[in-house]
């Protein structure tokens, strides 16, 4: 049997294996790192006291933000190449003070070609089988492209694009224009304005402006607002991550929440790259097989 735990900024996830490796229950709730004061010790106890007691010697995972300097216990990123074999091999052992133990699982840092780190994603990879060259993304606030090699990240990159979005739309004065409505079409003209890239009309930087001023001029209907600055950055987003030797020669995988992995997939379809769907759960599977690989069960 199995407890894993994926412990993020804003979500807590518990999942419970059987002695066959079987997932068999899993609860969810909003008690992420900065989402709840009450001490990560307390949080735990509530979350999953109740499987504790009922199986008093399963062995318990956990990865994501909850490994962090904000987290509860820190551990060390592991320099890329990381495989499945290294992380089972650096989890970091904690005793709480009712003497149950918890295994963290090490995130992943990069120093070339970008400084980069990911806590959590790296256990989405270890729940991704296959054993040939891949490039996975992963939709997000703070989304990712990983280079896999069998089960090894190699290298990676992280995009802004959900928070920016969210700052834009918040917080500039663009987000003045916003309608409750939605358009596909300006999903699209996005999408397709940023990945052309810097061209005659400019780049993303003078793009984005032509959010305000195409309503004002009559040349995009208000309700297409929110949809445009969507698709003008993911559409930046692929363009850069495919400049960057992403994509080449493979299908990138999309994993994710299923309305991310659909608007990625709509997204990428538009610039003309095919894509696949990654497996529900990856982090579940993931902390199974570290925990297998380390020989927890």
């Amino acid at each position: 049997m199995l407890l894993a735990l994926d412990w993020g900024t804003t979500s807590f996830r518990a999942y419970l294996f059987d002695s066959k490796r079987t997932l068999v229950e899993t609860r969810s709730a909003a008690a992420g790192i900065m989402q709840d004061n009450d001490g990560f010790e307390q949080v735990y106890y509530r979350q999953v006291g109740d499987w504790l007691g009922q199986h008093r010697s399963i062995p318990v995972i956990a990865s994501g933000m909850i490994t962090s300097n904000q987290g509860w216990v820190e551990t060390p990123y592991l320099p890329c190449p990381a495989s499945l074999e290294d992380l089972s091999k650096n989890l970091t052992r904690h005793e709480t003070s009712k003497g149950d133990v918890i295994f963290f699982v090490s995130g992943v840092c990069q120093n070339t070609p970008t400084p980069n780190i990911m806590r959590g994603e790296e256990t989405q990879m270890a729940g991704l089988r296959g054993c040939s060259e891949r490039t996975a993304v992963l939709p997000g606030t703070h989304s990712k492209w990983i280079r896999m090699e069998g089960d090894t990240i190699c290298y990676f990159s992280t995009f802004m694009t959900g928070e920016i979005f969210a700052v834009l739309t918040r917080h500039t004065i663009l987000g003045r224009l916003l309608t409750d409505g939605s358009d596909p079409k300006g999903f699209t003209k996005g999408v397709e304005d940023g990945f052309s890239g810097l061209d005659s009309a400019g780049g993303i930087m003078s793009k984005l402006f032509g959010a305000r001023a195409m309503p004002l001029l009559g040349q995009m209907n208000p309700d297409s607002i929110r949809d445009y600055i969507s698709g003008l950055l993911l559409g930046t987003e692929i363009q850069e991550a495919v400049k960057s030797g992403f994509g080449s020669n493979v299908v990138p995988v999309i994993c994710g929440s299923p309305d991310l992995v659909d608007r990625y997939q709509t997204a990428m379809s538009i610039c003309g790259i095919q894509t696949s769907r990654g497996e529900d759960e990856l982090a579940a599977l993931g902390l199974m097989r570290i925990a297998a690989a380390a020989g927890l069960v």
